[in-house]
């Protein structure tokens, strides 16, 4: 299943966007520095099962202060000497054991395109939405052009089997997450006056 809603995490907040045609558009945000968290998540998660009565499931959207982008050397030939060389890179990269980390690369040729978290923040991350009721079911990044091909995707969260029908798992798009321009509304046309006999 690829879930209905991605809740986009930050610093500052949170947004919940919601599929559509073409894109994601935003159900709303909520604001850290607000008088009222839980209030203002309740909110986006009332309006989510207004536009979902089937049922609200969400994809987590670690920010990118969080997660490492890195492109390593990793000729292969086969797929399990492709893996070694990027764990051994990854392991080099960063200050933690690859058993500590989430993790997903694309090919390019002899390099590969790899995507980094640590995952303490994706439980940091699934305590967070899983506490507010946005029902988490996997992990993902939101890549700038270039810096992967495809949709970054570290995995489902660890209370995925409760939210997803037996044996179904969550599968990553194909492209990551963008978020549709709101359409401003047009201006109301003045009435046109009826002629004068």
């Amino acid at each position: 299943m690829k879930p209905n809603f991605a809740l986009k995490l930050s610093n500052d907040g949170v947004e919940l966007l919601h599929r559509a045609a073409g894109g994601w558009s935003s159900v709303g945000a909520v604001p850290f520095a607000g008088d009222d968290v839980a209030a203002g998540c309740a909110r986006l998660v009332a309006e989510a099962e207004r536009l979902e009565p089937a049922g609200l499931r969400s994809k987590l959207i670690i920010p990118d202060s969080e997660v490492r982008y890195a492109t390593v050397v990793a000729p292969g030939p086969t797929d399990e000497a492709r893996r070694y060389q990027i764990e051994s890179e990854i392991e080099r990269l960063t200050p933690y054991k690859i058993d500590e980390l989430a993790y997903d690369w694309s090919v390019e040729e002899d390099h590969a395109l790899v995507v980094i978290c640590a995952r303490e923040t994706l439980i940091e991350a699934e305590t967070f939405a899983e506490g507010y009721g946005f029902n988490p079911v996997s992990f993902v990044a939101q890549p700038a052009a270039g810096q992967f091909v495809g949709e970054p995707f570290f995995g489902e969260t660890m209370v995925a089997p409760t939210l997803l029908a037996a044996g179904d798992h969550v599968h990553p798009d194909a492209e990551p997450v963008r978020v549709l321009p709101v359409r401003r509304a047009e201006p109301a046309k003045p009435p046109v006056a009826a002629p004068v006999a």
